[in-house]
């Protein structure tokens, strides 16, 4: 079956390292269909009703299930000032630049989880091809040093050091060229999910719902003015903010009403909490926003900017398929199609059992 065995495995490694890579940008463009097929078939179903519409729960919405796919919500915590902060945030900025941030001189880590899971999925690949690359240089520089190295990719035996050295040079430039090609891809593609979370209102979205989910979970008496609005206007008694219909437009009435007193009375009021973190809500004011087309809008085209470069991973998976093509001449091919395809379906298949799950 194999007549190159150790090249022919470790063309196929590298194909599956190539889909694994691909697996983050697919997920995240399942999710974004899903979630705003969702919204849109609850539409549907309550005829468009605007006040039907708004007193769907937190759950059910587009920004919310996006948001809490793209950050790691258990994580965001870790993100909050402290009550005696001069910050005029809440929360700490994005850091976009690192996949591990230092807080309170520990490193977690950071909350971009659809950046940290490309940025994982795809380092076997690139250690892959850097160790190739360097083993082959090795034995470029081999070549001319080592009779071994000189029998072995000679056929005769006697074909001059200069033109060995010359052929396999050629290689090398084609294999280094392949590389550059995928670290350039791989660095737009980073670049690329961090403006999902930059560019888009995701991240002030999220942070105010933790704030609300800690208010409601935590239940302080001072607190009531804000978590007896929540529980209101809730379907059942609930202790998560994704139980609420907080689009509700009397809900939000009535939480602006209580955030605006303070303001009026130059006061930041400073929600209590058992971890002393600051919670202003500062960011209520901008809630029926985050729910807006044009808010969600913003997120469907950063996910549809990125889902476009599945495209070029096709340059990646053409080369190495060509060359085991060649190597095994053309006789298990299609076994090959059809093991990438079964690979590709049974990951579909446990994305949608663990959403159907959630």
């Amino acid at each position: 079956m194999f007549q190159n065995f150790e090249l022919e495995i470790f063309i196929m490694i590298l194909l599956l390292l190539i889909i694994i890579s691909m697996i983050p940008l697919i997920e995240l463009k399942y999710h974004n269909d899903l979630y705003d097929n969702i919204e849109s078939f609850n539409k549907y179903c309550l005829n468009n009703d605007i006040k039907l519409i708004s007193e769907l729960d937190v759950k059910d919405t587009y920004m919310w299930n996006m948001s809490s796919y793209i950050y790691d919500y258990n994580n965001l915590s870790n993100f909050f000032f402290k009550k005696k902060s001069i910050e005029s945030n809440d929360y700490m900025g994005l850091n976009r630049n690192v996949s591990k941030v230092q807080v309170n001189n520990n490193y977690i880590d950071n909350i971009m989880k659809i950046y940290n899971y490309y940025l994982y999925m795809s380092l076997g690949f690139f250690i892959v091809i850097v160790l190739f690359f360097i083993s082959q240089v090795y034995i470029l520089t081999g070549i001319t040093e080592n009779s071994e190295f000189k029998y072995c990719m000679s056929t005769s035996g006697s074909n001059s050091d200069a033109n060995i050295a010359e052929i396999f040079r050629y290689y090398i430039y084609i294999l280094f060229i392949y590389g550059i090609l995928f670290i350039i891809f791989f660095s737009v593609i980073l670049k690329k999910l961090t403006e999902l979370y930059a560019d888009t209102d995701t991240y002030e979205y999220i942070m105010l719902m933790k704030e609300f989910d800690i208010l409601l979970t935590e239940n302080k008496p001072a607190n009531a003015a804000i978590t007896n609005i929540l529980r209101k206007y809730s379907k059942n008694k609930i202790n998560s903010i994704e139980h609420v219909a907080i689009n509700n437009k009397m809900i939000l009435n009535e939480l602006l009403n209580v955030y605006n007193k303070g303001k009026e009375k130059n006061l930041i009021v400073k929600y209590e909490n058992n971890n002393n973190y600051k919670i202003t809500l500062k960011n209520i004011e901008k809630m029926e926003y985050y729910n807006s087309d044009e808010s969600k809008d913003k997120v469907k085209n950063k996910v549809n900017d990125i889902f476009q470069f599945i495209y070029v991973y096709i340059i990646f998976l053409i080369v190495p398929i060509y060359i085991l093509s060649i190597s095994l001449k053309g006789n298990y091919i299609y076994l090959l199609f059809t093991i990438m395809a079964i690979i590709i379906f049974s990951i579909s298949i446990y994305n949608i059992y663990n959403t159907l799950q959630n």
